[in-house]
């Protein structure tokens, strides 16, 4: 068994995709100008492209593993997978660079809104599972993989983009799961780096969170 400790870097993950394509739709329906339009795109790309991983591992590693370990949960599980499949078309649609962003801002709207509701199901359904199940050196590897799925060059800004979606409390567990070195030049670079990034993404260091899709219609 594992505890909710070792699942810090899971769940951020979680916490950088539940705000981040919100943040991208209001950011989308009015481009500054080609360069704002540009650093918009790449944000898209890097988020879908990690979401993509994210949830291919979900399906070639977790779910197999889970349903084996507690086949009580198929049905549960197989909604977790069968949810993948209802998110692929909002993803193409929102990749789609043949169209306008400002064409695409109701699509990453919508992406956003979905994918939140599937991860509240995956965290209700799948945590307790994989902390019932998962072992400390799976867990491990699990987070060894991802890193290297996310690879050395685009390290400095996917931590920035998920710590800017954590709180300090949040951001000083997920960074002690990693060698001092990152935590280092995490401190001294990648985040003062990723400060400047967000303000020319969202014109603040420090964008706000977007309201869960459920109470988007209270502002």
């Amino acid at each position: 068994m594992i505890t909710i400790e070792h699942l810090q870097g899971f769940l951020s993950m979680h916490a950088g995709f539940r705000a981040e394509f919100g943040r991208l739709a209001e950011a989308a329906r009015a481009p500054r100008d080609e360069a704002h339009a540009a650093l918009i795109e790449d944000q898209v790309g890097l988020v879908l492209d990690i979401l993509h991983a994210h949830h291919t591992h979900e399906d070639v590693h977790v779910w197999p593993f889970l349903l084996q370990a507690a086949p009580e949960a198929a049905e549960d599980l197989e909604a977790l997978e069968s949810e993948h499949a209802v998110l692929d078309p909002l993803i193409a649609r929102a990749s789609d660079r043949s169209l306008p962003l400002p064409e695409r801002a109701a699509d990453l709207a919508a992406l956003h809104a979905h994918l939140n509701a599937h991860l509240d199901h995956e965290e209700r359904t799948a945590v307790p599972l994989i902390l019932a199940h998962w072992t400390p050196e799976m867990m491990e590897q699990d987070r060894r993989q991802a890193m290297q799925e996310i690879g050395l060059r685009r390290t400095p800004v996917v931590f920035g983009w998920i710590f800017s979606c954590l709180t300090a409390t949040e951001r000083e567990a997920a960074l002690a799961q990693h060698p001092a070195v990152v935590r280092v030049l995490h401190r001294m670079f990648w985040w003062p780096a990723h400060q400047r990034r967000m303000v020319a993404l969202y014109g603040t260091a420090e964008p706000a969170l977007p309201l869960p899709p459920n109470l988007a219609g209270a502002r």
